[in-house]
Parts: structure tokens; C-alpha cells; sequence
């Protein structure tokens, strides 16, 4: 742990130890650790490498009140800042990584389910900007790199499929205070209370839901697992609007894109693999829509 890192968690706890490195493999990844104090109390203290955007992004979310709007105890909170280390101090929040859980069919739905009334209430809270529509930039810029960042790793048919899915621009769709990375690896779950909690703010921001958080969430699990797009879509309480389902696989195909691209580059399997769930579900309800069409 770098000294400044042990100073922040000193500004917090007199005493400690660190029980446990938490950090992902990679320098471009945050550093984590689990602290502890005599008294068996627990913090993180994370260290972001990556620049000041996403340190920025995760005080910001943490001290405008967006981990509070998910409920009490649903989230960890912010007991010291080191802007210039950026580097955070956050309390122990209880629960396990989904990953690393046994769930019956039954308790993984009760999971997806609070996940989606958990997506909801941070999508509902107080942006502190006016409302607005996302604007979609230059989207046929966007497609054109993403196709030209396509073509070296995937075959002929899958960038004609990416260029189809892509074809037309996603309607401009209102801002909300979106997590940025609304997957099981940032969701903890407590089997003794069935309690889930959200970890892991850096990429939270203000922006459509369905520019990261539903492609990635939709396209990498529930398409095939409808049960759980089931749990999810019932904690939500809504279904997403059909500009937001063809908004959500335009996203889709530009996300998955560059998650290949950086697994490969990076040699990170995990990004990879992810990568190529999200096309294929991509692949399989871009061949029904033509089937669809082709019935009418």
C-alpha cells in the first residue's frame, strides 16, 4: 500500500492492518484493499491509476447523494478523499460477490429482481442538471470505428451484422444517473438478510440507461437466462420503450466491440469471452427480427 493510501485509512482508523489485496491484475486496473481495526470494524481503500475522470466520477456519485438514492445500506460510504492520490476510503458494506456465490433458482431471482428496483431508484435520483435528451454525437462516426475496430477480429458476416444493427442512429433519450457498470461483479449479495448491495462507482454518471447499463446487463446475461430478465424487468417495473430496446443493441454492438478489442489487446480472457456472449445474442435476435419481418 503507498503512503499515501496509509495515510488517507490513518485519517479514518489509528490502528489497522490490511487483511486482504483485492486489486485486479493489470496496471491499468484500481488497487483495493480490505482494511481492518482492532475492533474488527472494515474498510476499502482503493487507489485509481486510470487518471482523475473516473476517481472524479466515484466521490462525485458517493457526495451528491446518487449511492443514497439506491436506500439504507445499500451502498458503502465515503469517509475520506485523497483528490490528488485519488484515492478513496469506503466503509465495509456486508455481502459476497455474485460470482463467487451457490444460488438456487430461486434466490438468483430474488437477486435480479432487487437489482432491477436498485437500477431504478439510482436512474430516479436528482441529476442536479436540467433534463435533457443524450445526444448521440456523431453516430455514424462512432459505427465507422467500430466497424473499422471489428473487421481484424471478427468474420465478414459479423460486421455486416454489426453495420445492420447500426444503421440508424438511437433516438435521443433522457439523461439519468446511470452506473456505468450495472454487472454481478459490482452487486453483493447477503444470503442471511437475501440483501443485495452495490459496489464499485467510478463509471457512474449522467447519461441514458440504456448506453451502458442495459447492453451490457441485457446482452452478456438475460438474453439467455429469461428467467432473470423476468426477476429484473419485475424490480424495474417497466419494460424499456421500443426506441429503448433499439437504442439498447446499437449500444450493444459498439460495447461489445470494444470489450473484444481490449480483451484481446490486453490478453484479458474475461473480456473476451463477454465479448462474444454479447454478439451472439446480438447475432441470434438480429436473424429473429428478419425472420419477423420476413413473416409479416
Amino acid at each position: 500500500m503507498p503512503e499515501t493510501v496509509h495515510r488517507l485509512v490513518a485519517s479514518v482508523t489509528s490502528s489497522f492492518r490490511v487483511v486482504a489485496d483485492h486489486s485486479s491484475p493489470g496496471d491499468e486496473r484500481p488497487f483495493v484493499w480490505e482494511i481492518e481495526d482492532p475492533g474488527g470494524r472494515r474498510w476499502f481503500a482503493k487507489l485509481n491509476p486510470q487518471g482523475p475522470k473516473l476517481h472524479r466520477r466515484e466521490v462525485h456519485a458517493y457526495q451528491h447523494g446518487w449511492t443514497a438514492a439506491l436506500g439504507k445500506d445499500r451502498a458503502p460510504a465515503l469517509c475520506a478523499v485523497d483528490n490528488e492520490a485519488r484515492a478513496i476510503v469506503i466503509t465495509a458494506v456486508p455481502g459476497r460477490p455474485i460470482r463467487h456465490l451457490r444460488l438456487d433458482a430461486k434466490e438468483e431471482q430474488e437477486v435480479y429482481r432487487q437489482a432491477g428496483q436498485l437500477l431504478a431508484r439510482l436512474n430516479a435520483a436528482e441529476t442536479g442538471e436540467p433534463e435533457s435528451a443524450a445526444s448521440t454525437g456523431s453516430w455514424d462516426e462512432s459505427v465507422e470505428k467500430m466497424l473499422a475496430n471489428a473487421a481484424p477480429y471478427l468474420a465478414a458476416d459479423d460486421v455486416a451484422m454489426l453495420r445492420s444493427i447500426t444503421n440508424d442512429a438511437p433516438a435521443e433519450l433522457n439523461r439519468v444517473v446511470s452506473h456505468g457498470d450495472f454487472m454481478p461483479r459490482n452487486w453483493l449479495w447477503d444470503q442471511a438478510e437475501q440483501r443485495l448491495r452495490i459496489i464499485d462507482f467510478e463509471r457512474t454518471c449522467i447519461e441514458s440507461a440504456v448506453w451502458r447499463d442495459f447492453p451490457r446487463l441485457r446482452y452478456r446475461i438475460l438474453c439467455g437466462r429469461p428467467d432473470l430478465d423476468a426477476a429484473f424487468e419485475a424490480g424495474y417495473e417497466r419494460t424499456l420503450t421500443a426506441d429503448e430496446r433499439q437504442a439498447c443493441s446499437a449500444y450493444a454492438a459498439l460495447d461489445a466491440v470494444s470489450a473484444l478489442r481490449w480483451g484481446v489487446e490486453r490478453h484479458d480472457i474475461e473480456s473476451v469471452d463477454e465479448a462474444h456472449t454479447m454478439l451472439r445474442h446480438l447475432q441470434a435476435e438480429h436473424h429473429a427480427r428478419i425472420r419477423e419481418g420476413r413473416s409479416r
